[in-house]
């Protein structure tokens, strides 16, 4: 029987990413169709429908209540089990034990959300969107925050690091585009020449891709055997969840990199969200228009770019200058009438989300690393975690505010201001997020982790 040591090679590289592509596709999925399949844009001429009621209780709007509701009961899930996997000592690992309790639910969630009971606006559809938006985000951390955690741990080395961190981006995006271009595909295959056609195949479309995304997410757990690629960790005298909450958001690296990547990820939502809509509504295109693919496809392109310009800038002003670009060419879509000039902004915006792709999750491992160096304690998860829980309540914010602007402007051909109101909300937040990102002190991160400045607060 071998003893030698197994290393963090290729192929786990390549398995530990398909983690990604799993949960970012069954993300874009709810992200791109949830509200186009509760909330359809009217055509010419045609009549709006809803399966959602305007309001709840008469006076809460339905979209508002069916993504905060969840958060309600979600608002700690995140650092906790950020909290508990840092503490575990579990044979399959600190982090395997997690991403094997969550998988499964939150694949099921995915699916179901898009089978309402009901045909019509009900209660009843609120409820059951409700409930399953609920089982979807706690799984979602279950699996994703010690999934992510994961990433210092295997890959310590910077230069390893960031070398993952854009293999992850890359099957970022791979799940991205499975759910946009090949989610249309498979619903035009399947048939959409009616409204109740094309929610049947938008239905099934979402059951065969998740069942895609189950595979991808089983892949790291069965590929990476953590207990014996991960140096132990010692977890005495690991602070409890409310205090090592507190230790985590008293970083002071963390505050403008979590800042800044929440307003970041806004300004990403909207784009996933208002595609659909940008396509049909804006440009005059299909849902399954293959122009879709400039976003990711520009962005695919510019990884390499962002990855060098990383390595010689800094990964702080790579980021602000990814900000910025989608800020941009969101601002754009204001004045968007047509293929051509839809195609110049999404690809302008592929630009931007290049950066917000690739280096976030590195900037964390940094932060993680630096603060390992400092303490003594290692608590990946709960950074991770922590930054879930933000990622969320900004998710639940920016569907409650594309909603809400869809319904209250209109998100027809013959009424599109809602849909052009998207960019230059988004562009705002984007704006912010480069503000954040100015203050990361990313000079005295890379002293830390070179041992330099290490008693640094």
């Amino acid at each position: 029987m071998s003893t030698t040591k197994p290393t963090f090679s290729l192929p786990r590289q390549l398995a530990y990413a398909c983690g990604q592509a799993g949960n970012v596709l069954t993300e874009s999925l709810i992200v791109t169709y949830l509200i186009y399949f509760y909330l359809p844009p009217a055509k010419s001429g045609d009549v709006e429908v809803s399966l959602l009621p305007s309001y709840v209780l008469s006076f809460i709007p339905a979209m508002f209540f069916v993504q905060f509701m969840p958060r309600a009961f979600d608002t700690f899930i995140d650092p906790a089990v950020g909290n508990f996997s840092d503490k575990n000592r579990h044979p399959l690992g600190r982090r395997r034990i997690f991403m094997l309790a969550g998988f499964a639910p939150l694949c099921f969630a995915t699916a179901a959300l898009f089978f309402p009971p009901d045909a019509g606006p009900t209660a009843l559809n609120v409820a059951w969107a409700t409930a399953l938006m609920t089982v979807y985000f706690a799984s979602f951390s279950v699996y994703v925050a010690p999934y992510l955690a994961l990433l210092p741990e295997l890959a310590p080395e910077r230069a390893l690091n960031v070398r993952v961190s854009t293999m992850l981006a890359a099957f970022a995006l791979v799940g991205g585009l499975i759910a946009i271009n090949g989610g249309g595909a498979i619903i035009t295959a399947l048939g959409a020449e009616t409204a109740a056609q094309k929610a049947h195949s938008t239905q099934w479309m979402v059951v065969s891709l998740t069942v895609v995304s189950l595979v991808l997410l089983v892949l790291p757990i069965l590929a990476i055997p953590e207990r014996r690629l991960v140096a132990p960790a010692s977890i005495d005298g690991h602070a409890g969840l409310v205090d090592s909450l507190k230790n985590t958001f008293s970083d002071k690296a963390f505050i403008p990199y979590v800042v800044g990547t929440v307003l970041f990820a806004f300004g990403f939502n909207i784009v996933r969200s208002a595609l659909l809509y940008f396509v049909t509504v804006l440009m005059g295109q299909k849902e399954d228009s293959p122009v879709t693919v400039a976003v990711f496809g520009v962005a695919a392109l510019g990884f390499p770019v962002v990855a060098v310009l990383a390595g010689r800038l800094g990964k702080r002003p790579v980021m602000i200058g990814g900000t910025l670009v989608l800020a941009a060419s969101l601002t754009g879509f204001w004045v968007v009438d047509g293929l051509v000039s839809g195609a110049i902004f999404l690809s302008l915006s592929g630009l931007g989300l290049s950066a917000f792709l690739a280096l976030p999750n590195s900037i964390l491992s940094d932060i993680c690393n630096a603060n390992a160096r400092r303490t003594g304690q290692r608590r990946e998860a709960m950074f991770f975690g922590a930054q879930g829980f933000m990622l969320k309540i900004n998710l639940g914010v920016s569907f409650f505010l594309f909603g809400f602007l869809l319904d209250r402007f209109g998100h027809s051909v013959d009424n599109p201001l809602g849909v052009r109101l998207m960019g230059p909300l988004a562009a705002i937040a984007l704006v912010g997020a480069a503000v954040a990102y100015w203050r990361y002190p990313e000079a005295r991160i890379n002293a830390e982790l070179v041992g330099v400045g290490e008693k640094s607060s």
